[in-house]
């Protein structure tokens, strides 16, 4: 581009400069509907530069326009407030029916003429994450984070979270998480998701940690939340006795609580590897 530029100047220099030395600029003749227009060569170049430097700054000058979030640019990019809204109804019809590929289009589609398109592009994002277009959703999450505002900071966090737990980046989900428990401790979403997050890298311990939380949230239902627990305290006896040793098992279940201790489920569990290890 940079090439073509330099020679379309040079041959402007010349046309210009040619004539200025022979002492001849020429002559441009325009003959139309019976009107002459004569000039010489030098002003028809200076008038053909005005007018291409006028038609660039228009140019430049629509492109604001047609690219800017005002009502004016959304009519020219045929996407006014009116149609717009329309089409985040329509896809909202669409997520509630399940169609997660159609209703991420419209939003996609109606995002940069939206009042809040940070808000959309973490809509269209979520669609896309329930519909495993993973991809499409990680460009879509990347525009919301440009313009996201400190109200849309924790929305914006959740959606990333579940695209990381959804595309295995568990070690990068963990960070998010620790900070999101930090955060916000008591919100039923992030126990949610921590619960998902933590079974999936089978770290039980942390499942425990947060069964308080999660039942005073009623994150989940009463019989979820203790069939949870059960998978969590069994698959933690296990993960100690045969990576840490008897000994180490022990020490951590004398320091579980009371109703804990009590419970038969858990104490056959341990009763088990014991008698493991006494018949060896």
């Amino acid at each position: 581009m940079l090439r073509i530029l330099i020679i379309f100047l040079v041959l402007i220099a010349g046309i210009i400069v040619g004539p200025m030395l022979a002492d001849h600029q020429g002559m441009v003749l325009f003959q139309f509907s019976g009107y002459r227009i004569k000039m010489s060569l030098l002003t028809f170049i200076f008038v053909e530069f005005i007018f291409l430097l006028l038609l660039y700054i228009f140019y430049f000058v629509f492109i604001k326009i047609f690219y800017s979030k005002t009502a004016l640019g959304g009519w020219l990019r045929s996407l006014s407030p009116k149609k717009s809204a329309k089409n985040i109804e329509l896809a909202q019809l669409f997520l509630l029916e399940g169609d997660y590929k159609k209703a991420g289009r419209l939003l996609a589609k109606s995002a940069k003429s939206a009042t809040n398109p940070a808000l959309i592009y973490l809509q269209t994002a979520q669609a896309e994450i329930d519909s495993k277009q993973f991809n499409i959703a990680r460009e879509h999450l990347d525009n919301a984070a440009k313009i996201c505002k400190d109200k849309e900071k924790f929305a914006f966090k959740l959606v990333q979270l579940r695209l990381q737990i959804k595309t295995h980046q568990y070690h990068e989900a963990k960070i998010t998480i620790e900070h999101l428990l930090e955060e916000k401790p008591r919100n039923p979403e992030v126990l949610r998701l921590a619960d998902e997050l933590y079974y999936h890298q089978q770290d039980y311990q942390s499942i425990i940690n947060i069964l308080p939380a999660m039942y005073k949230t009623e994150a989940f239902t009463e019989t979820q939340l203790d069939q949870f627990k059960n998978t969590a305290y069994i698959g933690r006896i296990k993960q100690l006795a045969e990576h840490e040793g008897i000994g180490n098992m022990l020490k951590w279940w004398q320091s579980q609580p009371k109703a804990i201790k009590q419970n038969t489920i858990y104490q056959d569990t341990i009763k088990v590897y014991q008698d493991n290890l006494l018949s060896k």
